[in-house]
């Protein structure tokens, strides 16, 4: 009887831990891909309605950083002949953050934008260090390990933007 408690807990802890591991590569490429177009879009909208500087040039290092981040993915998608396609266009739930930017008034702008990037930094730097741990295809991993110290930058910056 202990036996089979001991193995019955062996398979739970297996499936606990596998559940909690990097995301699969379709899912890690997509996400990623996604989370990029959102801060370029969401960088440009900061960079025309931000109130301060500070939330201006954040939005415009978004835009340049998450380019070349997203380009280089492309890139790695196409030279390891990834069988994944690439989103063009954010999620419904990032559309809505875009769309609250978009209809943020004046005052409420950078707070708005602060907010919403420290959020989706969080989300992206658990992303990204998933899949650097513990991703399958090298090129990716090595992708999101060099990817990772930038997104926790950006996310100490997104942390330090007016509210």
């Amino acid at each position: 009887m202990r036996n089979r408690l001991l193995a019955a807990l062996a398979v739970l802890a297996t499936v606990a831990f596998a559940s909690c591991g990097a995301p699969s590569e379709p899912d890690f490429v997509k996400k990623a891909a996604k989370f990029s177009l959102y801060e370029v879009e969401a960088g440009k909208i900061a960079n025309e309605k931000g109130q301060s500087e500070a939330v201006k040039q954040f939005g415009r290092e978004m835009v340049e950083a998450h380019s070349k981040a997203n380009e280089e993915l492309k890139n790695i998608v196409q030279a390891e002949n990834l069988k994944v396609e690439l989103p063009v266009k954010p999620s419904k739930r990032q559309r809505k953050r875009i769309d609250a930017l978009n209809e943020a008034t004046p005052e409420n702008f950078d707070k708005t934008y602060a907010q919403q990037q420290v959020k989706a930094h969080r989300r992206a730097v658990e992303l990204f260090d998933r899949y650097a741990e513990g991703g399958g295809t090298p090129a990716l991993k090595q992708f999101a390990a060099n990817i990772l110290p930038i997104v926790k930058q950006h996310l100490e910056q997104a942390k330090k933007l007016p509210q």
